[in-house]
């Protein structure tokens, strides 16, 4: 029972601090669609792909390992910490080398900004990586109230800037580097992380270095790959349709990145439970009740979001941006994929089996660059949604077939197999929009919630037996 207590509590930590940061996130961007073109918003989008795809390759994705490893060997903790410092702040070199790069059409204008850029690419991995290293201190309390203040921060700063001072692109640079800059202050007067921070031993270090990226190495592709399949169809629609376009299918996602913020809540919790608890007996029991309880939430939410898509833009998305409502349920969908996806992903991270994270994204990827490649001359903004949902989908079958040799995690496939086909006509009515089509919706996600009250019932009945014997052992005792 204590491994579900520590998830749950761990889980409610990691709630507050992303409904905290992901909500004024979210609520910053009819800010952003109101105050900037969709041309200017492209251009704050594109800074966001371009660091997802520079920043696991410039810091080796030594952040990762740093976590892994002070959990498993906490008495070479600060050599550990030390060295992935290090290495970040390197990454931070790299980035200001190939800052002329951004001067390049495909940028779509990014490489005016670079000075902004690379303060905020170095406060941004800096932030990243000493998360990190809370999260392996178990330092959970620590990173709640961070995220919570540095999005505070940014979210004022962008409205002073933006929305009083109109500076524009300008104003959202310096708004997220101030935020960046006062989580590492944070993170280093309240974590004390700088008590870790020690000149390098090279004879020494060589082989906590080499330990590290033996862990970390594999999942620079895999990172790689997870972002052609996600972002880089930012490139495909500045080239053929524009970077108004491209501005426009960034807004759209804003809402199905709420599917983001229930699964990053979980992850972050749910990660640390995986590495503790990968190497018992019960390992497949724990994982699959934990997936159950989190499938259901993830369906539930996605149906919800599909169903509500068209108030949620009229709220949220300003002027031009409103025209792409109809992609968003699409994206919803590929979404909720990914999510899942992600769920088994951890089996391989727990395992150390980091490869087979980066052949199934690497799939994916190829998936996703052919058909978005091909799509969108023929569907425009929606050929690009659809090539997110058959990548997402493809890497999420490859990964379940992968886990089987790992951990068996019990699933109820025709009931989650009906769930999937209920929400895919449900995405097809708010997409094409046929008679009454709000009505079928509406019935859809009745029938969606009482499937997965059904599919949920076993997971709630083995906690309940589980709490209950453990009472009674204690009660005895």
């Amino acid at each position: 029972m204590g491994k579900y207590k520590t998830l749950l509590v761990n889980i409610g930590l990691f709630t507050l601090n992303t409904v905290s940061t992901k909500l004024i996130t979210f609520l910053l961007v009819p800010l952003y669609t109101f105050f900037l073109t969709t041309a200017e918003y492209g251009i704050t989008d594109m800074s966001l792909t371009v660091a997802s795809l520079v920043t696991p390759i410039a810091t080796l994705s030594i952040g990762d390992a740093t976590t892994r490893y002070i959990i498993d060997d906490t008495d070479d903790k600060a050599r550990y910490i030390s060295i992935g410092f290090w290495v970040t702040l390197n990454s931070c070199l790299i980035m200001a080398l190939l800052l002329p790069m951004l001067d390049l059409p495909v940028f779509g204008g990014l490489g005016a900004y670079k000075g902004y850029y690379l303060l905020y690419f170095a406060s941004s991995a800096f932030n990243a990586y000493l998360a990190n290293v809370a999260r392996g201190l178990n330092q959970i309390k620590l990173i709640t109230w961070v995220s919570i203040v540095s999005s505070l921060t940014s979210a004022v700063s962008a409205g002073l800037l933006i929305g009083l001072l109109d500076w524009k692109v300008d104003g959202y640079f310096i708004s997220l580097i101030i935020g960046g800059i006062v989580a590492v202050i944070m993170y280093c007067v309240f974590g004390k992380s700088w008590r870790y921070i020690e000149k390098p031993k090279h004879g020494r270090d060589r082989q906590f270095l080499k330990t590290m990226l033996l862990y970390s190495i594999p999942l620079m592709p895999n990172s790689i790959f997870w972002w052609a399949g996600n972002s880089i169809n930012r490139f495909f629609i500045t080239s053929i349709l524009g970077i108004g376009a491209s501005g426009m299918f960034a807004a759209a996602s804003k809402i199905p990145n709420v599917m983001n913020m229930i699964s990053s809540t979980f992850w972050q919790a749910w990660s640390l439970s995986a590495f503790q608890e990968f190497k018992k007996t019960d390992t497949g029991k724990f994982y699959s009740n934990v997936f159950s309880v989190f499938r259901t939430f993830c369906m539930l939410a996605a149906s919800g979001l599909v169903l509500t898509a068209p108030w949620l833009a009229s709220l949220l998305l300003q002027k031009r941006f409103f025209e792409a409502w109809p992609i968003i349920p699409v994206l919803i969908l590929a979404f909720l994929f990914n999510v899942y996806a992600g769920f088994y992903g951890t089996v391989f991270t727990a395992s150390m089996n980091t490869k087979i994270l980066m052949t199934s994204t690497a799939t994916a990827a190829v998936v996703v660059v052919t058909l978005t490649w091909l799509f969108i001359p023929i569907m425009g903004l929606q050929g690009a949604a659809w090539a997110m949902v058959a990548s997402n989908f493809v890497m999420y079958v490859i990964r379940v077939v992968r886990a089987r040799n790992i951990v068996h995690i019990i699933v109820n496939w025709p009931l989650m197999m009906l769930n999937i086909l209920l929400i895919i006509v449900q995405v097809y009515m708010m997409t094409w929009q046929p008679k009454h089509y709000i009505v079928f919706s509406v019935i859809i996600f009745i029938s969606i919630c009482t499937v997965s009250i059904v599919d949920f019932l076993p997971a709630i009945k083995h906690l309940y037996s589980t709490i209950t014997y453990k009472s009674k052992t204690h009660n005895t005792i």
